[in-house]
């Protein structure tokens, strides 16, 4: 999990040792332990930490979702510790479109860890950093890409109010059963929203498919796991998180309502379009179960 934080320094990478080294195009598995080393006993700034904490947990981001000048994070591909995704503009441009998202032919990337950050993280954190992205492709990895894109927003709006965030992604936020050998539920995300005392937690799914059957099978999948009670110790919370579901299609918040209305469950789900997410309408979700529509913070 990571404190996310919307306020970088405009340091790069620390240059004590002078000059930056001109890197191979690929490392040796060796080189890669080497240079993850080398950089770590030099210093990170506190911005490559950023970046790399953010694709630990998110997998797959745009040049403007990481907030970062498309020089500097040039700087920090061509040291291994990100990588540029192979999607030419003609690709990528109208999937940026089809969402509204901003989009500059010339400085509009998508990254994820390169072998140096990979190493960097994996020594960092305890949890496995989110990997795969290289071999996906670019409709499943648009799924994420919106899915970082909700959290960010989210983040950004609660923010302003004074909370604090900690982001876990689908690798951190995974519950297993007691015995930890079997998978129970896989949240897209779990955010954590915290002010003096009070912690709220919300689990988040993001649906881009358009039928009902998988908002139903969500629902089941996360009352099975209230029943199953691990959540107490390995989410460390007292309350079950409330779930928000994101949908670009009616029809699967359609799928959430009937499956309610027939079935009984211990756990709040509430619901947005995804177009009302990229317009920032954040505040009041509509609650599946009884139609009301709810603010997300107490």
């Amino acid at each position: 999990m990571i404190d996310l934080s919307f306020s970088f320094s405009s340091t790069t990478i620390s240059n004590r040792s002078g000059r930056p080294p001109a890197y191979p195009k690929e490392l040796t598995s060796f080189q890669i332990k080497q240079e993850a080393v080398r950089l770590q006993t030099l210093g990170l700034s506190p911005q490559a930490w950023q970046v790399l904490d953010w694709l630990s947990v998110g997998g797959v981001m745009s040049t403007n979702q990481l907030q970062i000048k498309p020089r500097t994070l040039r700087k920090y591909a061509h040291a291994h510790l990100l990588a540029r995704l192979p999607f030419p503009s003609n690709e990528l441009a109208p999937e940026f479109s089809k969402y509204g998202l901003p989009y500059n032919p010339s400085e509009t990337h998508l990254y994820v860890l390169g072998p140096v950050g990979l190493e960097i993280v994996t020594r960092r954190h305890e949890y496995p950093p989110l990997t795969g992205h290289l071999s996906y492709p670019l409709a499943r990895t648009m799924h994420d890409v919106i899915l970082n894109e909700i959290v960010l927003r989210l983040a950004a709006f609660v923010s302003q109010q004074g909370w604090n965030i900690t982001w876990m992604g689908t690798n951190t936020a995974t519950l297993f059963d007691a015995e930890k050998t079997r998978q129970i539920l896989e949240p897209d995300a779990m955010l954590i929203f915290q002010k003096e005392a009070q912690a709220q937690r919300f689990c988040l799914e993001y649906h881009n498919e358009d039928k009902q059957t998988r908002a139903e099978q969500k629902v089941q999948k996360y009352q099975a796991a209230y029943e199953a009670g691990t959540w107490r110790q390995q989410w460390e919370a007292d309350a079950f998180p409330t779930v928000l579901a994101v949908f670009e299609k009616e029809i699967v918040g359609i799928g959430y309502q009937a499956t309610l209305k027939e079935r009984r469950t211990n756990v709040t789900f509430c619901g947005k379009l995804l177009v009302g997410v990229l317009q920032d309408n954040l505040a009041e979700w509509a609650n599946f179960a009884t139609g009301e529509r709810i603010a997300i913070l107490n």
